[in-house]
This record gives C-alpha cells, sequence and structure tokens, in this order.
C-alpha cells in the first residue's frame, strides 16, 4: 500500500516541479498565456484529451454504468460528436481570429466590446462549475485511495492543480497535460483488463449484469436519454479550454486534425470507463455507484500496478481542472480588466492572471461542496455555456456577420429559458433546461441576425451608387506630331 502512495506523491510531487520550473520561464502576461501559434498536431491532440477527459467522463462515467448501464456511455458519444464536427467545420474558421487567445476575445472582436465583457461573466461561472466537479472527484479518489476525509481530498487536489497551474500558466497545464494523456491512455485500458481477468473473462461480466444495464432507456425516458445526447454534445462543445487549444495551434489544417482525432479517441475510452463500472458490479468491490472506479483500482490491481492506476486516475481528474483554471484566468483579465485599463503594465496583467486563478479555484471548491453529485455540477456547469455563448461564438467561427445586438438578445433568451425550464417548470419530459435554453438561443440569434443583414443592406441601398459609365471626355494627345500630320 505505501509503494501505492508513494508512487502516487511522486506523479504530485512531477507535476509540482513542472510547475515551479515553468514559473520561472513566465516572464510576462504572453508566457502565461502561451499565445502564438507554437503548438503541432501530437501535442494539441494529447492536451485536448487529458482536458476533456476529467473525473465525469471518466469514475462519473463509470458510476453512471454502475448504478443504471450503458446509457451515460451511449450519451457520452454526442461529445465523440461535437468534437468531429468541430474539427471539421469549426477550426477552418480559426485564421479570421489571428492574434486572438480566448473564447471571449472571438466574441469581443465579432460582436463588440460589451459582448466580450459580457461573456466573461458566465465563461467564469462555468469554469468555476467544471473545475467544481473535478475537486469533488479528486476528494472522493483521494478518500477512497488514500483514506482521507473528501474535504482534505478537495483541499490536496486544489492545492497541488492551483500550484503548477498559477506558477507556469499555459505552458505548464500544456506540458502536464502531455505527461495526463500518456498515464490516462495506459492506465484506464490496464484497470480494464485486470479487471475481466479477476471477473472470468468479458462474458462473467455480462451474465452477472442484469439485461436492463443493456437498455439505454434503462431508469429513464427516450426523451431524458436523447436529452442527455443532446447535452453531452453541445455542453462543452468549444468550452473555453478547447477554443484556447484552437486558437493557439500551429496552423488551422493541424489544429482540425487534432480535434478531430480526439473525438475519435474519446469513443474506445468511453467504452473502457464504462466497462470498469460494469466490472465493479459484477465484481460487487462496492455498494456505492460514485466509488466504483477507485475501489475496482484496490481490489483487483496488484501492488506497484495499482499505484500507477491511481496516478493516472488523478491524472485524468488534474488534466480537466487545470485547464479550466486556466481559460478562467487568462479570459477574466484580457476579456474584462484589459479592456477597462487598457494602459495596464505587463506585470500587472501577469500578477492579475495568478490572482483569478486563484480565485476561480477557490470558487470551484464552493462549488464541489454544494454540490455532491459529479454530474450533477457538469450539467450545471453546462447552463452557463451552450445556452449563452455557444451559439454565437460557432457562428463567429464560421463567419456568420451579425452585430452585438444579436448576440445579447440571444444570451438573454437562452439564461431565460434555461432558468424558467429547469426552476419553474423542473425540467419537463426529463429534458435539460441546457438543451432547451441553446434552441431559444440560435432562435434568437438566427431572428436577429437576420434584422441586422437587411438593416445592412437598407444602408447600403441608401448610397448613392456611382454610375456605371462616366460621360466620354475629349483627351489632348501630347504625341510628337510627325511629319505631314496636322494640329487637330
Amino acid at each position: 500500500m505505501w509503494l501505492d502512495i508513494g508512487i502516487v506523491l511522486l506523479y504530485l510531487a512531477v507535476l509540482v516541479g513542472m510547475g515551479l520550473r515553468g514559473g520561472r520561464q513566465v516572464k510576462s502576461a504572453g508566457d502565461f498565456t502561451a499565445s502564438g501559434g507554437r503548438y503541432g498536431t501530437l501535442v494539441l491532440f494529447a492536451s485536448l484529451s487529458a482536458s476533456f477527459i476529467g473525473g465525469g467522463y471518466s469514475s462519473g462515467n463509470a458510476a453512471r454504468a454502475f448504478e443504471n448501464g450503458i446509457g451515460t456511455t451511449l450519451a457520452l458519444f454526442g461529445f465523440s460528436l461535437a468534437m468531429i464536427l468541430i474539427g471539421r467545420f469549426i477550426v477552418p474558421g480559426v485564421g479570421r481570429f489571428s492574434g486572438v487567445s480566448t473564447a471571449g476575445g472571438v466574441i469581443g472582436r465579432a460582436y463588440g466590446r460589451r459582448a466580450r465583457v459580457l461573456s466573461r461573466l458566465f465563461i467564469f461561472l462555468c469554469s468555476a462549475g467544471m473545475v467544481g466537479a473535478q475537486m469533488e472527484a479528486i476528494g472522493l479518489v483521494f478518500h477512497v485511495l488514500l483514506g482521507v476525509k473528501p474535504l482534505t481530498g478537495v483541499l490536496i487536489g486544489f492545492g497541488i492543480v492551483l500550484v503548477y497551474s498559477t506558477a507556469g500558466g499555459l505552458q505548464s497545464v500544456i506540458a502536464a497535460d502531455m505527461v495526463q494523456f500518456t498515464l490516462l491512455a495506459v492506465g484506464m485500458p490496464l484497470l480494464l483488463v485486470m479487471s475481466l481477468l479477476r471477473a472470468g473473462g468479458a462474458g462473467a461480466v455480462l451474465d452477472a449484469v442484469p439485461d436492463a444495464y443493456f437498455n439505454p432507456f434503462n431508469g429513464t425516458t427516450p426523451a431524458a436519454f436523447f436529452s442527455l445526447f443532446l447535452t453531452m454534445m453541445l455542453g462543452e462543445a468549444l468550452a473555453p479550454p478547447y477554443t484556447q487549444r484552437l486558437l493557439i495551434g500551429r496552423s488551422p489544417r493541424s489544429t482540425a486534425k487534432a480535434t478531430i482525432l480526439s473525438g475519435l479517441f474519446s469513443i474506445p475510452f468511453f467504452v473502457i470507463t464504462g466497462l470498469i463500472g460494469l466490472s465493479a458490479y459484477a465484481l460487487q468491490v462496492t455498494d456505492t455507484a460514485a466509488a466504483a472506479m477507485p475501489t475496482l483500482i484496490q481490489s483487483v490491481l496488484p501492488v506497484g500496478l495499482r499505484g500507477i492506476v491511481m496516478a493516472a486516475m488523478v491524472s485524468i481528474i488534474l488534466s480537466a481542472a487545470d485547464g479550466f483554471l486556466n481559460s478562467a484566468a487568462v479570459g477574466l483579465v484580457c476579456d474584462t480588466l484589459l479592456p477597462l485599463r487598457p494602459g495596464m503594465s505587463d506585470k500587472t496583467q501577469l500578477f492579475l492572471l495568478r490572482a483569478v486563478n486563484l480565485l476561480t479555484g477557490l470558487a470551484a471548491v464552493a462549488v464541489a461542496f454544494a454540490v455532491p453529485d459529479i454530474f450533477d455540477i457538469l450539467v450545471l456547469a453546462y447552463s452557463f455555456w451552450c445556452p449563452l455563448i455557444l451559439v454565437p461564438l460557432a457562428a463567429a467561427f464560421l463567419g456568420i456577420r451579425s452585430d452585438g445586438r444579436a448576440f445579447r438578445t440571444a444570451l438573454l433568451a437562452g439564461l431565460l429559458s434555461t432558468l424558467v425550464w429547469n426552476y419553474l417548470l423542473h425540467r419537463p419530459f426529463g429534458i435539460d433546461g441546457a438543451v432547451v435554453g441553446t434552441a431559444c438561443n440560435l432562435l434568437a440569434f438566427s431572428l436577429r441576425t437576420r434584422q441586422f443583414r437587411r438593416r445592412t443592406l437598407t444602408a447600403r441601398r441608401d448610397v448613392s451608387p456611382l454610375p456605371r459609365r462616366l460621360p466620354s471626355v475629349q483627351y489632348i494627345s501630347f504625341r510628337q506630331k510627325g511629319p505631314g500630320e496636322h494640329s487637330k
């Protein structure tokens, strides 16, 4: 047991060391944000994959499979589809926003400064919620694996991710993502293989699991299932850290490849973590769904391998937390504070970036304690993103011209419809407000954009057009006359 704990502590120490080393190289705000096209396909692929595969998509998926079967795993394929579509249709438009490093920056260039500042508030809330989900997961993991209280586990995880993300900025985050991606790509398949061997093979697991677990509508309705699928598809599409990665790619082509590859990679990963949950059910390692994956690690793996997979599970959670922390800090400073004080010194910007990074982490810890379920925190965070920001942001990348009025109207429509649907009507038919809010946002944005185009067309028609053909004039020739020529 002590060997396993030592491996996890060594891994955490490596992360802290990477952050502190990166911090010595960060001398300016530009170093912290890692602005500029400096990352190629493989780095972006690993960073994107490590960022979105957090506690909700790993231990949360395993918990839902343990409790209800494959429904959540299939719904998660919506996220995979979203990443593939983004790589195919959205990324080619990244070149329109050269020099921009945040989602709020894209909003500002497309819809004006007020839209940029307004979007930042909800991007911050979304990021805090996403980090809160990871803190909830890391608290549970450390509780099961290390025997500490969940509160202590949250504080440990918070402290680790805060140190390296605050010190080294996005450069340290991406470097950590490379290590974390390697661990999760090895650790999760290893855990599944060992679990199947302990259970007596895949057939034995399937025989031990109730038949209802293979019905995607088990414990829910078809409408609620498709709502969850759409929520997973829309909820993190173009989320702040992913947009940030798209904007720092070396070229749109390499960025598109990385995005599509990360979407394809997520499919087998979701299947693996779902099967891990079913294996935990078959082996009866615990009565608590939320503890399915960490308890299975302790039950089926030998000493040494257990420590490696424990480190992999920790890395999965931290990799999602650090990306959202950094994007929240960079966005709030660059999109809100800097426009209000354009003459801010570089030293002050760097200080504020690190301070906001800490502030977001504290807000995330509060969310983790306020909402106990990881998936519930994720859905709550999605309510501040896809019904409010996603549609105008995607439209900007697609080159659809509109104005700040369209952005504000769409945001208000999405916000009000989400609140009414979730909290006044209490999610009729099991459909989440994020889906309804996104639809209302799209409708409002489309109508306002049509009005914008009509105003623009009318303004162009009011301008007196130039004549198609200028009146003929007499030109004087300055050619020297030849012999026998007369003056004209």
